[in-house]
């Protein structure tokens, strides 16, 4: 019993003692741990989601604990990357705003130089008024049996049945008539027979008397008639640097035979004076085209009705 007693006395005593508010002050304040914010809120400061509080104790915090040292060094890589990433964009759009005009310039400038070449070329072309020549004889009594033929019935550069010489001084007249030797040649096809083949070749040697198409491909048709390569002719040829067709040959059907209507498409350039300006006519073929001309109409007396 002394020994129940003794306990329950010491422990009364200690019992007295957790009851003292001294005690109750010490054991609460030995207890207590200092306020730690959670981790969530902490990375929200830091990103800037939540307002952070400006106080000595949050910054004493921050550096005792590595973590929020950390996060802190975090917040300021982020608060830096965010002042410096609208300058770099700035930067950027104004370097592909100036890289953008710069290659749409050149292009634009390449574009511009190739049209304008083209359009004063075309201008050049527009602005020289061409007088033509005089008509030789051998064409002008080419143009008489034309019209006594019918082949000019629709010109309106003719009033009346009367030819007038004058009208033909312009271009529509003299290209009117061109394509009425054309329609001639095809309705008297025999006469092709019967032509002098050593002229003949001496024009289509010389080259193709205009840049058209047409008369291109009607030259190039002779050629090939002739067995004439189009290199060697092309070659010689002051025109090659503007044409389209240069050293190609012809491969159609009308190459295996000779036809009037091809052999007009070439010779009647020369005398109508529609051959391109820059070429030259040595006197030997307008000597050749002359007495084609002649023998046409000379043939033409022979055959009285024509190929329907």
């Amino acid at each position: 019993m002394a020994i129940l007693l003794k306990s329950f006395l010491q422990n009364q005593s200690f019992f007295k003692t957790l009851l003292k508010p001294s005690s109750i002050c010490r054991t609460l304040a030995s207890s207590s741990q200092p306020y730690k914010k959670p981790l969530s809120v902490v990375f929200e400061e830091a990103v800037g989601l939540r307002p952070k509080p400006e106080t000595s104790e949050t910054q004493e915090e921050e550096e005792g604990n590595e973590l929020k040292r950390k996060l802190f060094e975090l917040e300021k890589k982020l608060t830096e990357l965010k002042t410096t990433e609208p300058v770099r964009k700035k930067k950027q759009k104004k370097v592909v705003a100036e890289t953008v005009p710069e290659l749409q310039t050149a292009k634009s400038r390449n574009l511009y130089t190739l049209f304008k070449v083209n359009e004063e070329e075309k201008q050049e072309d527009h602005d020289v008024v061409r007088v033509y020549k005089e008509l030789p004889l051998e064409m002008v009594s080419f143009v008489k049996l034309l019209h006594k033929k019918g082949y000019l019935n629709k010109a309106n550069f003719i009033s009346g049945e009367k030819l007038e010489l004058g009208s033909l001084d312009e271009e529509y007249a003299r290209t009117f008539v061109k394509f009425a030797a054309e329609k001639f040649g095809k309705d008297y096809q025999e006469i092709a027979k019967w032509l002098s083949g050593s002229d003949l070749k001496n024009v289509v040697l010389f080259g193709c008397p205009s840049l058209e198409k047409r008369a291109i491909f009607a030259a190039k048709t002779l050629r090939k008639f002739f067995d004439i390569h189009e290199n060697n002719v092309c070659e010689k040829c002051v025109l090659k640097d503007k044409c389209k067709f240069p050293n190609q040959s012809v491969w159609d059907g009308k190459s295996q035979n000779l036809h009037l209507s091809v052999v007009m498409k070439v010779i009647t350039l020369y005398p109508l004076d529609l051959t391109h300006p820059k070429l030259q006519v040595p006197q030997e073929v307008q000597d050749s085209v002359s007495r084609l001309l002649t023998e046409i109409q000379n043939l033409s007396r022979t055959i009285c009705t024509p190929i329907a």
